[in-house]
């Protein structure tokens, strides 16, 4: 004998899965999703584009006139050394741009031909190539054997260890703007959900629905076909990251890589789980659309949250306060995904990070579930989060 209530709790697949289809053709055949889309792979686009021309490296190209250039030693990173006939010849280069910068040496002095225009990176190279030449010139003055000073210093050069992993500013950058772009797309796709709940309850549809579904199929089916059409506009983001990668012949050296970014949509979905059935249950307590900010504000205030701890943390991601708030939900949704993309969150941190968020997800569909069963029916004044818990 079935306990009274208790068909308010079950789930009927067929149902569902009628609801589902209802509500992603309702989702994905309008204007404004196709719009989304184009959108969101213009900007993802262009940010791959972007973040691979800042990644490349660049080079400068000195040339050296009067004195072999093998004999100025190793270069300055980044610089390349060319030879050149005389002082006309290095002028010659430099204006025409062949040559970022030249050192000429003529009688005893080294002379150094720049452009206006020469970067930094090129002035810094030549500088250090004359000085090296002055430095060699006052040792054999002094009467120094040169190669025996060579082999001297290159036998005594001390050994590096590199501790820990690098992460360069820009690979970070790059990392987070494409995590925050698609962690964006939760309070999106979240305030979709709760105005159609809105609507639905606005126009009395609910009440028809419930007459053969229960609260809790309707929530599940509402929710997952908003999921998977949520799922489309990432699959399109992934799609243009690929693309752009494709068009720059290659992945960038700043870009995530297949693996961190196949991670960061599982952390995405992880999240969005969570959040959507928050959303659900928010957009049940009102029954007018004007009313639906007031109700939102909490969700969409605790949503951005792992924004700003993520812009906080970007540059200090080994603090000993990200350490702990990694595991922490929502923050984690962010965080991990971050730290997973530029190679400083280890399988065991992410594992432990993603239990923890699915079983704060698994409470938070009970807890919007309880909230959407017991004021999806009431209409006029919203309805408290407290009296929607209580009832």
């Amino acid at each position: 004998m079935k306990r009274p209530g208790s068909e308010q709790h079950s789930l009927n697949p067929t149902r569902v899965r009628l609801v589902y289809v209802r509500e992603l053709r309702a989702r994905m055949y309008t204007r404004g999703y196709l719009l989304s889309l184009v959108l969101l792979s213009l900007v993802t686009f262009g940010l791959v584009i972007g973040f691979n021309f800042m990644g490349r490296s660049t080079s400068a190209t000195v040339t050296v006139c009067g004195t072999p250039a093998a004999s100025l030693g190793t270069a300055p990173p980044g610089v390349r050394v060319t030879s050149c006939d005389g002082m006309a010849q290095a002028r010659k280069r430099v204006e025409s741009k062949d040559a970022d910068a030249a050192v000429v040496v003529a009688a005893g002095h080294a002379s150094l031909l720049t452009r206006a225009d020469t970067s930094d990176q090129a002035r810094a190279g030549a500088d250090a190539l004359a000085r090296t030449w002055a430095g060699q010139q006052a040792l054999l003055r002094q009467d120094v054997d040169l190669g025996r000073l060579a082999r001297d210093t290159a036998a005594a050069e001390p050994a590096t260890v590199t501790v820990g992993k690098s992460v360069g500013s820009l690979q970070l950058g790059a990392a987070a703007s494409l995590i925050i772009v698609l962690f964006m797309q939760i309070v999106n796709q979240g305030s979709v959900i709760a105005q159609g709940v809105v609507e639905e309850k606005s126009t009395r549809v609910v009440e028809v629905l419930l007459a053969t579904l229960t609260p809790l199929e309707l929530l599940v089916g509402k929710v997952s076909g908003i999921v998977t059409a949520g799922m489309l506009q990432v699959a399109t983001m992934l799609g243009a990251v690929a693309g752009a990668q494709s068009v720059m012949s290659g992945e960038s050296a700043a870009m995530p890589g297949l693996r961190a970014l196949v991670v960061t949509v599982l952390w995405f979905l992880l999240t969005f789980a969570m959040f959507a059935s928050l959303y659900a249950a928010a957009g049940s307590l009102v029954s007018r659309p004007e009313d639906l900010q007031g109700v939102l504000t909490p969700v969409m205030l605790l949503a951005l949250a792992p924004v700003g701890a993520a812009t906080a943390a970007a540059a200090h991601l080994s603090a000993p306060w990200v350490s702990v708030v990694q595991y922490i939900p929502p923050f984690s949704g962010l965080l991990m995904p971050l730290k997973a993309s530029v190679g400083t969150a280890t399988v065991q941190e992410q594992l432990a990070s993603a239990g923890i968020l699915l079983v704060v997800t698994a409470c938070c569909m009970l807890l919007a579930g309880r909230i959407y069963r017991n004021s999806v029916l009431r209409v006029g004044a919203p309805v408290r989060w407290r009296q929607a818990l209580a009832a």
